[in-house]
């Protein structure tokens, strides 16, 4: 993603809303655009890795996928090198993960994806410092929005209306281009009925996920055969999962995490009774060797929530949203930040053919891209009964065939690298269907059948070294 080829008329300033993983990532993208970039945040940012109130899923697990990582490190060019720098570590997830799934164990192949595993406080304060270090971005903290800025008949949004917390006066901040990444709560679908546009349509699948996660350090000379392990649910009778990710500073953050209200505990005995019944016992017998490293925290996410922007008749220009205030999924699935990487991206794309209509180009092109994550993961949620309702057309077969590919994954490499890049978005989810694969799913040796065994030995070993 090099510098645009056509630069556009008069780019001036714009602002972004949020200091999200999305807005850091547009406002790294608008600095290429243009001539000042403002990004408006209401939590006091601390020059340090460190969880801020606006993101209070920040304690937990995340994952960036490859395709979100190499649009972030196009945005910002020697990020991989920096988070590795800081103590990030570099996986290939089917080479070095243990993943236990529809009943399986996952094949071990080197797949060529590789992915960044940190924690997200890292992430996030590497990105903003690489941000913040550009010249033309400033970045406002301790800010409420208040308001759009926009003309008589509300076709175009001009700017924002900004407050310090405790303040009752408001700074106008004019702009060419204003951009929502205010995540989840934004009260972007007021501010534009409050113009004269219709409501903004919904949809919400309620799954009501709970997480927990702690932090542990590895225990010395640790040595399953694995780095990172994976234990997923098998939906819909066993609706839990426990994975365990190594991030810097020699540690392992484990979260577990239960659909439709089972909520892990937060306990020291019901969290490790919780990973003992997982569909394999591995999770838990590793963490009776690990030492924890702080209290269990947790974090429920109610409803998977798309705001159809797209929809609208009309969108005023000036604006965009980006991120989980336009859709948000269950975070499971690990797809959040790269959802909105491929948002930016597109939005840099619409940019290059200028400021005029640029809203509705990217609502549009934004609403065709949200598609495939989205079906990604509800999908999968839509195996519970409880949401049978709405299930598409076609799920019946989709949850067959997808057994039935998941656990070819755990013979056939084709199907393991296939899967891999399709997980990461580096290639469509049609390409698990190929002719060939397809036909090696249909034509495979029954679950019941031996298969390879799992990761051992079960109850893992290590050293006595300090």
């Amino acid at each position: 993603m090099g510098p645009p080829p056509n630069p556009i008329v008069s780019p001036r300033h714009a602002i972004v809303c949020g200091s999200s993983m999305a807005g850091l990532l547009t406002a790294g993208l608008l600095a290429r655009y243009f001539e000042r970039v403002t990004v408006v945040e209401r939590d006091g940012l601390e020059n340090t890795p460190v969880v801020r109130k606006g993101v209070p899923q920040g304690t937990q697990t995340h994952i960036l996928l490859k395709r979100g990582m190499d649009i972030a490190a196009a945005i910002f060019p020697g990020l991989m090198e920096d988070l590795q720098a800081a103590g990030a570590q570099a996986l290939d997830m089917a080479a070095d993960g243990a993943w236990h799934v529809a009943g399986v164990w996952r094949k071990r192949v080197p797949s060529g994806v590789t992915m960044y595993s940190q924690t997200r406080p890292l992430f996030e304060w590497r990105v903003r410092t690489m941000l913040a270090a550009l010249p033309n971005v400033r970045i406002l903290d301790r800010h409420d929005v208040t308001g759009f800025l926009h003309v008589a008949d509300g076709t175009r949004v001009t700017g924002l209306k900004v407050r310090a917390p405790g303040s009752t006066e408001e700074t106008r901040l004019e702009a060419d281009l204003v951009v929502d990444a205010s995540g989840r709560g934004s009260r972007m679908p007021q501010w534009l009925e409050a113009l004269g546009l219709p409501r903004v349509e919904e949809t919400r699948i309620q799954i009501d996920v709970g997480y927990a996660t702690r932090l542990y350090r590895i225990p010395p000379g640790f040595d399953a055969g694995w780095k990172s392990l994976i234990v997923s649910a098998e939906l819909p009778t066993n609706r839990r999962f426990g994975a365990i990710v190594p991030v810097e500073g020699g540690r392992w953050t484990v979260t577990l995490s239960g659909w439709l209200k089972d909520y892990p505990p937060t306990d020291e005995e019901g969290f490790l009774a919780y990973a003992r019944s997982l569909a394999q016992p591995h999770l838990y017998e590793a963490l009776k060797q690990a030492e924890p490293l702080g209290p269990i925290l947790s974090y429920r996410y109610s409803h998977s929530q798309w705001r159809h922007f797209e929809r609208l008749p009309r969108v005023p220009e000036g604006l965009v949203v980006v991120g989980d205030a336009f859709c948000s999924f269950n975070p499971i699935y690990g797809q959040g930040i790269t959802s909105s990487a491929l948002l930016v991206e597109a939005l840099g794309e619409c940019l290059r053919k200028g400021l005029d209509g640029l809203s509705r180009r990217y609502f549009e092109r934004a609403g065709q891209l949200l598609k495939v994550p989205w079906a990604l993961s509800t999908t999968e949620d839509f195996r519970l009964p409880e949401l049978g309702a709405m299930r598409p057309l076609g799920s019946s077969f989709l949850y067959w065939y997808g057994e039935r590919f998941q656990q070819l994954t755990s013979t056939d490499d084709e199907a393991v690298r296939t899967f891999m890049e399709v997980m990461h978005m580096l290639r469509p989810p049609t390409s698990i269907f190929s002719p060939k694969l397809f036909w090696k799913a249909l034509t495979r040796r029954p679950v019941t059948a031996a298969l390879p065994r799992g990761p051992e030995p079960l109850t893992v070993h290590v050293s006595k070294a300090a």
